[in-house]
């Protein structure tokens, strides 16, 4: 029979602890601890008399907790005053009732929800609130540690509780793992600096690699996370910028999970992201582009597989994993692309100046019609014409 492992350790001077389930149920054979009360923020250990309050909430995003710390906080403070020790306790010691011990730290001790956070961490390593109490941390805060059915602060977070925990299991939902424990794809990641933290920590990532630099900001994963955020260099319009990149993301992805990492993948663009990642599974498996998108579809059904998306893994593939400007596989692909953008800038130009015309055309039937300048206008507009022309040569 599986005995659970007893699990508890001291946040404040030997008089308030964070524990397990097993723990507060085994206080009894212990008595040389000294816990005179037990805070229980979970329902699988009802309140035994005065010295044991139970908070019977469940360990889901959608629960309210936030409405209870208040007298959690207060049950914990009588019984310090009183001389007694605490044990807080939920069934694994990781969220529920490390919510409540940071709630108690942030009234007393005057600290933000992320700095009790940190607090806690360094007593207890294996932490993790999930997503909806670490919000209701920072509402908290934000209703000056008074939330009731009256507080404004409060009743806004209620009303917009259920849609915000929903677009943050979205997010969860939404990044596809490639290799298990080690590869990730994402589309869609959070604006919001908590769902973005919150969603790396339950999904274990301790690395994020964009597309482009200020794809994800560093407001959204703070170097104080751990995780690692970087950029390739494929923000060019030139449509040889990511083949090129593509040899520096798959050494950057091997790395990582060659040391125990797990790697996201992310760009707004699913097919960018779905190029890296087919990339690393050709250049690491040694298969073929078909072989990789296959086992890209298997994980991403509803993937939409471009010609772009395809041409770009045929030449990784022929370029040996490691695409230059002057091999020649991407020679001619440069060539093929230049002249398709030329014509398209010689159909801009022609379209431009044809449009200038008119225009001179009709003001000057109009301007001379009233006693003014056309000459001068249609000296500034084929100024204007000659300006546009540089700058479409140009690209």
């Amino acid at each position: 029979m599986y005995t659970p492992r007893i699990s508890m350790d001291a946040v404040l001077d030997d008089k308030l602890y964070i524990g397990n389930l097993a723990a507060a149920k085994s206080l009894a054979d212990h008595p040389e601890l000294g816990i005179t009360h037990i805070l229980s923020v979970c329902p699988e250990y009802p309140s035994q008399g005065a010295h044991h309050l139970c908070i019977p909430v469940q360990d889901t995003e959608y629960e309210d907790l936030l409405i209870h710390l208040p007298e959690a906080c207060r049950f914990i403070q009588t019984a310090l005053d009183a001389g007694g020790k605490v044990l807080v306790h939920c069934v694994m010691g990781i969220s529920r009732s490390v919510t409540a011990v940071c709630a108690f730290l942030m009234v007393t001790r005057h600290m933000s929800s992320t700095d009790a956070l940190s607090y806690v961490k360094r007593c207890r390593p294996q932490i993790h609130p999930n997503y909806g109490f670490i919000k209701q941390l920072k509402v908290f805060e934000e209703t000056g540690y008074q939330p009731s059915p009256t507080n404004s602060t409060y009743i806004s977070w209620k009303r917009r509780q259920a849609q915000d925990v929903t677009s943050y299991l979205n997010a969860v939902h939404d990044t596809i793992s490639i290799i298990p424990d080690k590869l990730y794809i994402s589309s869609e990641f959070p604006d919001d600096p908590t769902q973005a933290q919150s969603l790396l920590l339950d999904m274990g990532m301790t690395h994020v690699l964009t597309t482009r630099s200020r794809e994800i900001s560093q407001k959204v994963i703070s170097p104080a996370s751990g995780v690692q955020l970087t950029h390739l260099d494929a923000t060019g319009s030139r449509p040889e910028s990511l083949l090129l990149s593509l040899a520096n993301a798959c050494n950057y992805i091997r790395d990582a999970i060659g040391n125990g990492g797990q790697v996201l993948v992310y760009s707004s663009a699913e097919w960018k992201a779905a190029v890296i990642v087919c990339a690393y599974l050709m250049s690491s498996r040694r298969v073929s582009p078909s072989q990789a998108t296959s086992a890209l579809e298997n994980a991403l059904p509803l993937f939409n597989r471009t010609r772009n998306f395809s041409k770009q893994l045929e030449l990784f593939a022929a370029c040996s994993y490691r695409p230059t400007p002057d091999h020649p596989a991407m020679k001619a692909y440069l060539k093929e692309t230049g002249g398709h953008k030329h014509a398209s800038l010689a159909v801009d130009a022609s379209t431009a100046k044809a449009g200038a015309a008119a225009i001179s055309a009709i003001a000057t039937e109009i301007l001379g019609g009233h006693g003014l300048d056309a000459a001068a206008f249609n000296q500034t507009m084929a100024s204007i014409q000659q300006s546009r022309g540089a700058i479409i040569s140009h690209g």
